[in-house]
């Protein structure tokens, strides 16, 4: 009985910490897909042709991005452990570093946006469509180098346990996006009505004010003065650089695996027309905001478990996670149900068109079985992340989105094998039932990784060494 007691107050407990250092991470994060959103809703209010135009920007802008993106991430738990293990000196280069790496992985995907610009005119019939989606491109290769930037320092923050300072820039960066959006895409206020192109000079500068913004507080903040992370500048540490990218690239390709699958749906759907294309934008611009609150936990996950690990506490650790995958569950069965009741008056929020309004309601019910299981699959990986173990997620991702995923929801979208055609519906059904193995195989090894972790294998002996 007291044990039981004991359990269910360290369940509670960790618990709190999670929440305590998620909810900024979350609601950070939540700002930063809200203008995303705020984007496709003023696009959505000018014209079908604008939402297309910028659903299909966006797309091509988060394809050439995400990989840059999951390798950045790896900075938090980086960070984490380093400050778990008390290893204070090792903090500023680790971030320099990550800084130093940034740079030439934003000009390469400056460099791939710029690609797409040149493929562009053959992945969509509509001239009008293609113009919007190329004059909406050109600001956002700026926003394109400065992207990992702005994640290197703000995975720095939330690696000390300090996640505030990045919230409060990115929700000034929210508001901004929706003065700026409503600006530049209508042309009030004296600005120049640039229609959907608006939207992409908006996120330039917001993604500047925010960078300016991390760079000043990282300088100034008292609570930040004893880990001198810019009182000088350190050069490429290429040990840290590998670790950075060891653990990073395998992040980065399983959000491109799964990022990647829904960005490259409006490509083989566009040929369908602009409600298609933008009833899938809906469906997915929602998705994405219910994403963050799991996102949000699972960054909050790998980071307070490479904190115990560092502390070399994997019971502790594993019971965080344990706690983690718990409350993401229950988070996300309760966002299922928000939505397939309120699916209608979500999708009028967005569109005028009664067309897309219809088809968004249809996805958003894919959208809530998606979501549970995605966000399971989502704590996992976080859980995974803070053990360094980030390989295997990457592989089962690739291998359930691309060898069951796709082909299923191909099938089921633009093929008559069973049956008439489903449309964009038919991606999304194949999605659902490859998360449902996904998430299965996640958990189940976590649960390999941490036991592992509280019984490691003895590492051979080498001749002429002892241990004490």
């Amino acid at each position: 009985m007291v044990n039981t007691a004991v359990g269910a107050a360290t369940f509670v407990f960790d618990i709190k910490r999670l929440l305590r250092l998620a909810l900024p991470i979350t609601v950070g994060q939540l700002a930063i897909v809200g203008m995303s959103v705020t984007d496709i809703i003023v696009a959505g209010r000018l014209s079908t042709d604008d939402l297309a135009g910028v659903t299909l920007g966006s797309s091509l802008f988060n394809l050439t991005i995400m990989l840059v993106v999951g390798i950045i991430l790896a900075n938090g738990p980086l960070v984490g452990q380093l400050f778990g293990a008390a290893k204070f000196d090792d903090i500023p280069r680790q971030m320099h570093s990550c800084l130093w790496l940034a740079l030439p992985l934003g000009l390469a995907s400056m460099v791939f946006l710029a690609v797409a610009l040149i493929l562009l005119p053959g992945l969509t019939p509509s001239h009008n469509i293609a113009t919007i989606c190329k004059q909406y491109i050109y600001p956002m290769l700026g926003t394109a180098l400065l992207l990992p930037i702005m994640l290197a320092m703000r995975t720095t923050f939330e690696g000390l346990g300090k996640a505030r300072p990045a919230m409060v820039l990115n929700i000034i960066g929210f508001f901004l996006n929706i003065l700026l959006d409503i600006a530049l895409v209508f042309g009030y206020w004296g600005f120049p009505a640039l229609g959907g192109a608006g939207c992409g000079w908006a996120t330039l500068i917001v993604a500047t004010m925010i960078v300016c913004g991390e760079f000043f507080y990282a300088r100034v903040a008292r609570t930040l003065t004893s880990f001198h992370l810019l009182a000088r500048w350190h050069p490429p540490d290429r040990a840290m650089i590998r670790e950075t990218l060891k653990v990073g690239v395998p992040i980065g390709a399983t959000m491109l695996a799964e990022g990647g699958f829904f960005l490259l749906i409006p490509l083989f759907i566009v040929h369908l027309g602009a409600t298609e294309i933008g009833g899938h934008a809906i469906a997915l611009s929602l998705d994405w905001v219910m994403y963050m609150i799991p996102m949000g936990i699972a960054q909050a996950m790998s980071v307070l478990a490479a904190h115990e690990l560092g502390h070399r506490q994997p019971t502790a650790a594993r019971k965080l996670c344990l706690a983690g995958l718990a409350v993401t569950g229950a988070i996300a069965l309760l966002q299922a149900i928000t939505v397939i009741s309120l699916r209608k008056p979500i999708a009028s929020l967005y569109s005028p068109d009664s067309d897309v309004q219809m088809l968004a309601a249809n996805l958003l019910i894919y959208a809530a079985g998606f979501r549970i299981f995605d966000a399971i699959n989502v704590a996992a990986n976080g859980a995974l992340r803070g053990y360094k173990d980030t390989r295997f997620p990457a592989l089962l991702t690739v291998f359930g989105y691309w060898a069951i995923g796709f082909p299923v929801g191909y099938s089921l979208a633009l093929t008559d094998w069973w049956g008439p055609a489903w449309g964009v519906e038919g991606f999304w059904a194949g999605t659902v039932i490859a998360l449902v193995l996904i998430a299965l195989l996640s958990v189940a090894r976590f649960h390999k990784t941490s036991q592992l972790a509280l019984n490691p294998v003895p590492e051979p002996s080498v001749s002429g060494s002892h241990r004490h």
